[in-house]
């Protein structure tokens, strides 16, 4: 009975065919607009030094991509995911004629990535300049491909007073994150002579820095009791329509160590949206 039981055994275990682990499909991109090479090649490239002094952006480094098409041209989501900002911000001129150029209008989707894709588990797409009728909101999900607004009128108010240009910018990780280049510039201020000054409190030496609450950060110096609460926000001093709080990595232009916290559009979209039309 043992024999014929384990001969049994053996057979069961040669006709079952073994399974076959399925791993998850990479996400899919796309271009937000059709003609994206055409309108790359008559604006301004990721990565470009601005050096002309007719600018209140020269001596930084430009953290997107601008494509220069035609005002009404449409905008779609790159990828699925789900919409973290959606407002206006005006551009205005204070009493002493001083021009505070913002974004216009701006829309910031962030999609998760599973499984994670070049090492990332998260990424933001960022959309600039764009007309105002905006066609999501905050926390609806979107689809890959999926309209979500146009490029804005030619140096107009909707679009921040700039020539007509979608300006698409691709954050590493997630919305809600202190950055990098973020972090560095606070320990950099905390190793200097003037120590890191946040109000009333001065934090000086090694900092531990740890996420608090929905968007803030809390920052304790690890050689004495001092502590500060830093909203990772950007507020707009607009007096006129002014616009939700919007995370404080969500700037067109920046330093050259802000690079290194975004991704090159046009690159990263020539590598991930092919598959799209597989």
């Amino acid at each position: 009975m043992r024999t014929r039981i384990s001969v049994l055994c053996a057979i069961l275990l040669v006709q079952t065919p073994a399974r076959e682990s399925i791993a998850p499909a990479q996400p899919v991109f796309a271009y937000p607009c059709d003609d994206y090479a055409l309108g790359l090649r008559r604006g301004t490239k990721f990565g470009t030094l601005i050096q002309s002094k007719g600018t209140p952006f020269s001596g930084t480094w430009h953290l997107a991509d601008d494509l220069a098409l035609a005002a009404g041209t449409p905008v779609r989501a790159i990828a699925a995911g789900v919409v973290r900002y959606s407002d206006f911000s005006p551009t205005w001129t204070d009493a002493k004629g001083f021009v505070h150029w913002n974004l216009g209008n701006v829309i910031v989707i962030e999609h998760e990535l599973k499984p994670e894709l070049e090492s990332l588990a998260a990424v933001c797409s960022f959309y600039v300049h764009m007309a105002a009728d905006r066609r999501v909101e905050v926390g609806e999900l979107v689809e890959r491909g999926q309209l979500i607004g146009r490029i804005g009128a030619d140096r107009s108010e909707e679009n921040g007073r700039y020539p007509a240009h979608l300006h698409l910018g691709i954050h590493r990780g997630a919305y809600v994150q202190i950055t990098p280049a973020f972090e560095r510039s606070l320990v950099r201020a905390a190793a200097s002579k003037q120590g890191l000054r946040l109000g009333d409190v001065v934090l000086r030496g090694e900092l531990e820095l740890r996420r608090s609450g929905d968007s803030d950060v809390l920052i304790s110096s690890k050689s004495g009791p001092e502590k500060a609460l830093l909203s990772l926000l950007v507020g707009s001093t607009a007096p006129k329509d002014p616009p939700a709080d919007i995370m404080n990595w969500c700037e067109g232009y920046g330093p050259k160590e802000t690079l290194a916290d975004w991704l090159e559009p046009s690159k990263f979209l020539a590598r991930h949206a092919a598959r799209a039309a597989k």
